[in-house]
């Protein structure tokens, strides 16, 4: 089921963002999304046949989304949620979609406004894979029940296998994984 009148902002453009994006429009959400300013006339000329509502930045995004997702590296979040948290729109949901959770949600703690629900996630697969059936992580971080059901709602367009997770949890279990895979 869509949620009605309700926007999908993805703020990061690369390969997981446009991932989402596509599944996004294809469930029938309307879905704002941009990348770096400077990407704007481009991202215009490559994705228009999509039906995306391609912005120019992500106060654009942020002003009109009744969920936001922050698709950029890592190592970026706290610099990007800086300078767009502020600009968020009243009562939104907002998640990221890194791999590492402390710093996002320190981002969001310290950035976005208090009336915003955070409700983050994390596809663990990579951008080449569809997301029907993959490992989905949710995170309830600080919502009411009302939001906390629409961001579940919304996620589930993705059509994974979700699991839900706080988001110490989350970052134990990508370390445990990571440290496995470079110890074989």
């Amino acid at each position: 089921m869509v949620l009605e009148n309700f926007e999908i902002g993805i703020i990061g453009a690369g390969d997981m963002g446009m991932l989402y994006a596509r599944r996004f429009k294809q469930a029938g959400y309307a879905v704002n999304i941009c990348d770096t300013p400077d990407r704007y006339s481009e991202l215009q000329a490559k994705y228009a046949h999509l039906g995306l509502n391609i912005l120019p930045d992500g106060y654009a995004v942020s002003r009109r989304s009744d969920f936001i997702i922050y698709s950029v590296p890592a190592v970026n979040i706290g610099r990007i949620v800086e300078e767009y948290g502020r600009a968020t729109k009243m009562g939104a949901i907002v998640a990221g979609q890194t791999s590492v959770k402390t710093p996002e949600i320190q981002a969001f703690e310290k950035y976005l406004p208090d009336d915003v629900h955070i409700v983050t996630c994390h596809s663990m697969h990579g951008p080449n894979i569809d997301t029907k059936g993959q490992p989905l992580a949710i995170i309830r971080y600080r919502s009411d029940d009302k939001h906390y059901k629409m961001a579940v709602e919304a996620l589930s367009a993705l059509e994974s296998r979700v699991i839900y997770l706080t988001y110490e949890e989350h970052d134990r279990i990508t370390a445990d994984t990571q440290a496995a895979t470079h110890l074989s």
